[in-house]
């Protein structure tokens, strides 16, 4: 089956996102919801256990290595996604981390509210990069999901000469107002992808129940064996890759014995190649 329309295409080149629908099985989102809520302390049926989040993570949660994600990673359905997107079969996987979102509330009023922004520095000329990530719960309006800013990304070149030319610019703090943003709204499952040059963000959480997201991005990878080294010692040991290291409440390593992996997975790490697992088919 196809799972990259035609739209969706058009809509990536022309608002910077693409959102696919029913990628990966609700019950790996709902394992992996558990696991996230247990590295937090966070009881999903006590709300005031939601809230043991450092400020400063601004609901980044810094969990690389748990089962329930890496079962996402190795998603076959997801695998064939970005397969589609790249028109290409041998790629790696990104160790990335995780998102936990409690509800804005008066007593705690360092819960994010949210900030658009870029991850990257839109000014610097790259190749096409993309991100990516699962919704692990259903997010609806106003539920603290990804928002983004489509009119900046069709206009990006002007948006930069009038707005990003000072000293002061930095592009995780360019001051783009929420109130053109679009709020993505979707179900456990649910994948979307953007373009690093597209700005974006969490939306204010004013729902009543945490919003709970696996940050996932598949992509050819460069040809490296130092590379391929690096993933499967990080993966082993139970490490987050080194520059996701230092955050807040990393456990460094993680405890528990590596997850266990596919033979997908083997090859989206690089432990196994890909011809191997194209002899599998």
């Amino acid at each position: 089956m196809s799972w990259i329309s035609d739209q969706d295409r058009q809509q990536f080149q022309s608002d910077g996102y693409m959102v696919i629908r029913n990628v990966v099985p609700r019950s790996l989102a709902a394992a992996a919801v558990e696991e996230i809520a247990q590295f937090m302390g966070a009881d999903l049926a006590v709300p005031r256990t939601w809230y043991h989040g450092y400020p400063e993570n601004d609901g980044i949660v810094p969990l690389h290595h748990a089962q329930s994600v890496w079962n996402i990673r190795q998603c076959s359905q997801l695998y064939e996604v970005f397969t589609e997107f790249w028109g290409n079969p041998e790629l790696m996987v990104d160790m990335n981390r995780c998102c936990f979102r409690p509800p804005c509330h008066p007593k705690w009023p360092t819960v994010s509210r949210g900030e658009i922004h870029w991850d990257t520095d839109p000014r610097i000329a790259r190749p096409l990069a993309l991100q990516g990530i699962v919704l692990l719960t259903d997010v609806g309006k106003n539920s603290g999901g990804f928002q983004c800013v489509p009119e900046v990304f069709r206009n990006l070149k002007p948006w930069l000469d009038a707005n990003a030319r000072h000293n002061s610019f930095h592009f995780l703090r360019p001051g783009i107002p929420q109130t053109g943003a679009v709020q993505i709204e979707g179900r456990a499952g649910d994948l979307i992808l953007w373009s690093t040059l597209l700005p974006h963000g969490p939306a204010p959480n004013l729902s009543d129940r945490p919003r709970v997201a696996a940050f996932m991005t598949l992509s050819p990878p460069a040809d490296s064996e130092a590379l391929r080294s690096d993933m499967q010692r990080w993966w082993l040991e139970k490490r987050a890759p080194t520059y996701w290291r230092g955050m807040r409440g990393q456990l460094d390593p993680e405890p528990g014995e590596p997850a266990q992996l596919t033979e997908l997975g083997k090859c989206l790490i690089g432990v196994k190649r890909w011809q191997d697992f194209s002899a599998l088919q």
